[in-house]
């Protein structure tokens, strides 16, 4: 006799993900054979690489905000029960992120192979390839990054996006010694390379609040598993999401616009994070894990620097900003698999104490069935 199978859960996903990648790969025929005429380089204008991540830029940023509304609200039910508008901009953020960090790989991809094989240039068809494996590869591995979504991963994802974005913006700089004055510089101007750097920092911003709903979630589990107050996920979350709207007003704002603005918005970005620092350890000292030993650690190096810069003028402005940027985005990374991990280990204390409850609460049931015998004293001779 034929059993029928089902297929699982995780199977119907993956099917999912790699029809979601075959679509992005015929997307990319159909770009490649309209954009490419005749003989081209694999990098530079007009170039494969150039079509290629254009088109991995559309279709990475169409596949997360699909998978984002669709797989994610139900793996992640909570992320999609906010109100309309906030959940508009978290979707838009990240999906700009999925895309444009797409964009800036394809780009150094395609830029290095043409490094590696210098004087190398494809017809059309072969240019159409590479373009359909370029997009459908996208597509596939956003739409899989997306629907397994996580704080740590996101907190990940935004990393690889800001030094990404940052080197970007400073590989087209106009000015190539602008590492000479402040990192501000970069975001000065109209150009090409300042477009990119406010707009890296405001999609980081961006996703910064949306990391703060992640970390609450995460945090509301081990809290109502500690039998911490409520407040102090209200306060972090307050905390986090102030970060990531100053770092969005520092893009906005930038020196470009008004010097005195940008120079206000920075500064408050220090003092909040500041206080983060101080504060964020109190309220969860009973956080496990080795949390205030990275936070002493992580304000020992900012004071570090700061001598570096101020007491024995070591470090110019630029050096500082990036080593002071390097220190606050690791402890935050490093906190937030902190809170991720104490959350897990909540879910993973919580199943294994049901497991071992359940047998107990059992046994009772199955002793009458055990003494089901007749009793020797019933027994007639």
């Amino acid at each position: 006799m034929r059993g029928e199978f089902r297929s699982s859960r995780a199977s119907r996903v993956e099917s999912r993900h790699i029809a979601v990648g075959v679509a992005g790969a015929l997307v990319g025929l159909v770009v490649g054979l309209l954009a490419l005429r005749g003989t081209v380089p694999l990098a530079g204008s007009g170039s494969i690489g150039q079509v290629a991540a254009l088109t991995v830029l559309g279709c990475g940023a169409a596949t997360a905000a699909l998978t984002l509304s669709t797989l994610t609200r139900r793996s992640l039910p909570w992320f999609g029960g906010r109100h309309w508008w906030r959940r508009g901009i978290d979707v838009l953020g990240l999906s700009l992120v999925f895309g444009i960090l797409g964009l800036f790989l394809t780009g150094a991809l395609f830029g290095v192979f043409q490094q590696a094989f210098q004087g190398v240039a494809l017809d059309r068809l072969a240019g159409t390839f590479w373009v359909a494996l370029a997009a459908g590869a996208a597509a596939y591995i956003t739409s899989a990054a997306a629907a397994s979504l996580t704080g740590r991963s996101l907190a990940t994802l935004l990393a690889a996006f800001l030094v990404v974005g940052v080197l970007a913006s400073a590989m087209n700089a106009s000015d190539p010694y602008w590492w000479e004055r402040y990192f501000s510089e970069l975001g000065e101007g109209d150009g090409l390379s300042s477009f990119t750097f406010n707009l890296t920092l405001l999609l980081t911003g961006v996703a910064l609040v949306t990391v703060a709903e992640f970390l609450a979630h995460d945090l509301d589990r081990w809290a109502r598993s500690a039998g911490e107050p409520a407040w102090l996920i209200t306060a972090v979350r307050s905390l986090l999401s102030a970060v990531g709207v100053l770092v969005a007003l520092v893009a906005v704002i930038s020196r470009t616009v008004s010097v005195f603005w940008h120079d206000v918005v920075a500064q408050s970005l220090v003092v909040v994070f500041a206080l983060t620092l101080l504060v964020v350890p109190v309220l969860l000292r009973r956080l496990p894990g080795a949390l205030i030993a990275v936070t002493a650690g992580a304000f020992a190096l900012l004071v570090t620097v700061t001598v570096l810069y101020l007491g024995v003028d070591y470090l110019n402005m630029t050096a500082f900003e990036m080593g002071a940027a390097a220190i606050v985005y690791g402890w935050l990374l490093l906190f937030i698999r902190t809170v991720s991990a104490a959350a897990e280990g909540t879910e993973e204390r919580d199943s294994t104490q049901a497991r071992e409850a359940s047998p107990a609460a059992a046994a009772p049931g199955r002793q009458p069935a055990e003494s089901s015998d007749p009793r020797p004293g019933d027994v007639r001779p």
